[in-house]
Formats: structure tokens, sequence, C-alpha cells
């Protein structure tokens, strides 16, 4: 459990650094760039939120608790580059 909690937390920072990649590609009107992220973001969010509601009620919880921890590093990251 401890293992997939992890997995989802390195998910969230990635899906996250490419979420913010993806903005400014939109930004800087970056055609193919913002199109094949937007592609990869859906299918990486879909196939990760699939895994979190497949899980039981208190280990969904949790994962959605390590998911929303990765997505936060992963703005924190972000912009702090910036």
């Amino acid at each position: 459990m401890i293992t997939k909690m992890i997995l989802i937390f390195l998910a969230g920072v990635i899906i996250d650094l490419l979420c913010a990649r993806y903005t400014r590609s939109v930004a800087e009107k970056k055609l193919w760039s913002a199109t094949l992220l937007s592609g990869l973001i859906t299918i990486t969010n879909f196939v990760l939120l699939t895994m979190i509601i497949q899980g039981s009620a208190g280990d969904g919880f949790l994962n959605i608790l390590a998911y929303a921890g990765g997505n936060t590093l992963g703005t924190y990251i972000a912009l702090k580059r910036i």
C-alpha cells in the first residue's frame, strides 16, 4: 500500500510539472507541444484516477491525499524554477 501511495505521489508531481509545461506552451503559442502535452496529461490523469478509484474507500482517500500532495509539490517546483 505504501509503495502505491509513493508512486501516486510521484505521479502527481510529474503530472503537475507537465501541466505547467502545457500552460507555458499554450502561452507561447507552441501548437504541437501544447497539443501533445494535452493528450498526455489527459491519458495519464485518466489512468491514475482509475487506479485511485478502484481502491477501497479508506485507501482511496489516502491515495487522493498522496496525489494532492504530489500536485502541490509539483506546483511548488514549477513555480520555483521560473
